[in-house]
């Protein structure tokens, strides 16, 4: 190389290799290009600790391996999970869907906003009292039925809104009243009664669906009661009616732009459930045991199901709560009469038609008693006409 030659360059930085400056976007991109083989793996995983959730709240875990014959039984299973989840997350996640409409509709600044949420969280949870006053009422055998109660909740909520605004002349001007101009007095008091009305049912709509989640896990897991129990109940409901209006309320209160108050938000949110988990320890419970109703995993309507003593004894189903039935006619065949707790695959459970309306907390009082057996060997008897005398079945 003579001196006056250039030296040596090197090739920039930005023709290096394209797999060494990958983005995490395309590595994303890239697994869900390959959906095509991790998603069936991914959804059985799931599927299966679904299935074996269920199992362990019924108290049956060892039926796992027996019940993962069937894979359509495990999509199906996904399927219907998933979907009940959604409606939950959905029916959980109104009242403040319907809250944050209602804020909305007002069209106030940022200052003003945390001053009308506050006011509507008071307005809400007034309505929530008068809920839990209404349950309260079925203690002494009167409840008034929702298609009463409402107009009255919507009276309620429209009385404190005027009040409320009222106590905050900047408040009321800017969310109730018309911008100054050339507007006739009969529009604007049109205007202010429709916008009154509107909002006033739709707060005292958030405080009807704040109840239907509270009401639907506890009814569920605890089952109806009475007494000091039912009172600590109604407390309950109107713990956790409160617990699911207060994220959109932390939302709108807080301090700062509009992704810290999110964040703030949904750790609220992740508190509330961990609170939720504690009062009702049943909440994934809950979930699979709904999903199992729903696609009839569980049923607990009572039937009768006809078995072979060749294949299942009657000593098997001598104790107490069992109610046997013989056939005449029918050499080696009887019927038991019980409700379907299990069946997936060839695996069906069966307990005792006694305990069929047992809630969820009290499973483990006859969870012993129920029986597993083959579907394939085991059959529903059909109604029974009272003029065939050669099946008539007799209770034994």
């Amino acid at each position: 190389m003579t001196a006056g030659s250039a030296p040596a360059t090197t090739p920039p930085a930005s023709s290096s290799d394209p797999s060494a400056s990958s983005s995490p976007r395309q590595a994303l991109f890239k697994l869900l290009a390959d959906v095509k083989w991790w998603l069936p793996v991914v959804s059985t995983l799931i599927s299966i600790s679904l299935l074996t959730k269920y199992l362990w709240v019924i108290h049956h875990p060892e039926l796992i391996l027996s019940s993962l014959g069937n894979p359509s039984n495990l999509v199906a299973w996904l399927f219907f999970s998933l979907l009940v989840f959604a409606s939950l997350l959905l029916i959980v996640s109104v009242p403040s869907l319907v809250f944050t409409f209602s804020i909305s509709i007002c069209a106030v600044d940022r200052e003003l906003e945390k001053g009308l949420a506050s006011r509507f969280g008071l307005i809400v949870v007034g309505g929530y009292l008068l809920l839990s006053l209404n349950l309260l009422g079925a203690l002494f055998d009167y409840v008034m039925a929702p298609v009463y109660f409402f107009p009255i909740v919507v009276v309620a909520a429209i009385l404190a809104l005027v009040v409320l605004l009222r106590r905050n002349a900047i408040l009321h001007s800017n969310v109730l009243e018309l911008p100054p101009g050339p507007r006739k007095p009969w529009h604007r008091r049109l205007h202010y009664t429709f916008l009154v009305v509107w909002l006033g049912t739709l707060l005292a709509f958030t405080s009807m669906t704040g109840v239907m989640p509270a009401q639907l896990a506890i009814m569920t897991w605890r089952g109806a009661e009475t007494g000091i129990e039912a009172l600590g109940a109604i407390g309950l409901c109107l713990l956790m009616m409160c617990l699911y209006l207060a994220p959109v309320l932390v939302f709108y209160l807080a301090n700062g732009d509009a992704m810290p108050r999110t964040v703030r938000a949904a750790k609220v949110l992740l508190g509330c459930i961990f609170v939720n988990a504690m009062l009702l320890p049943a909440l994934l419970d809950l979930w699979v045991y709904s999903a199992a109703n729903l696609i009839k995993i569980r049923d607990n309507t009572e039937l009768s199901y006809v078995l072979s003593e060749k294949d299942y004894p009657k000593e098997i189903f001598s104790s107490a709560p069992w109610q046997l039935e013989s056939y005449e006619g029918s050499s080696g065949l009887y019927g038991v009469r019980a409700f379907r707790q299990f069946r997936f695959g060839d695996t069906l459970l069966i307990c005792p038609a006694s305990d069929r309306n047992i809630t969820l907390k009290e499973i483990d009082r006859y969870a012993h008693r129920c029986i597993a057996l083959s579907d394939a060997k085991v059959h529903v008897a059909a109604p029974v006409s009272r003029e065939d005398a050669a099946t008539v079945a007799k209770p034994n």
